[in-house]
């Protein structure tokens, strides 16, 4: 496996835009066609030596308002996704599901929205730290992290170093 060139990357995080010149180094996607939530990561390596971690967190879910679900201001699918058919690509929430063949009120449905996170650093250790999933005091790496690491370190032998760790 070897680096893919790219230029004029883009990658973002948050509501941050970052642009760069560099290559990719990996990527790997949970998605699973029966899943409507999914993780999006990618390892690139900037020309001037930085490694960049994008996390990209996908839903194709839909909710109606006052969903119990719904932790935070969710958009109008309309205005996320104009022209598109909520029933054709679309979820909808086990909670708030409107039953089959009832109608809905369109212009209120809501929809999930992608998260981004970026993790900037020329040291290789800070990028593999932040594949780690920490929660309550412990931590895990999961499949999918395992993999991008196996894979990165087919094309960039620095990333070795998560595979010894010294616990104490």
């Amino acid at each position: 496996m070897t680096a893919t060139p790219v230029f004029d990357q883009q990658v973002r995080d948050g509501n941050r835009l970052l642009t760069f010149d560099g290559e990719l180094l990996a990527s790997i996607t949970s998605r699973e066609d029966d899943k409507d939530r999914w993780t999006e990561m990618r390892v690139l390596k900037t020309a001037g030596g930085s490694y960049i971690l994008e996390k990209v967190g996908r839903s194709i879910r839909l909710h109606m308002p006052g969903c119990t679900d719904i932790l935070k201001d969710l958009p109008l699918f309309q205005q996320e996704h104009p022209g598109d058919d909520p029933e054709v690509g679309y979820s909808w929430c086990e909670r708030c599901s409107p039953p089959i063949g009832e109608e809905y009120d369109f212009p209120s449905l809501l929809v999930e929205e992608d998260r981004f996170w970026a993790t900037i650093s020329t040291d290789p250790e800070v990028i593999i730290d932040a594949l780690w999933r920490k929660r309550e005091g412990y931590r895990r790496l999961p499949r999918i992290s395992v993999q991008l690491l196996n894979d990165l370190c087919l094309v960039d032998p620095s990333f070795e170093v998560w595979r010894v760790e010294k616990v104490s």
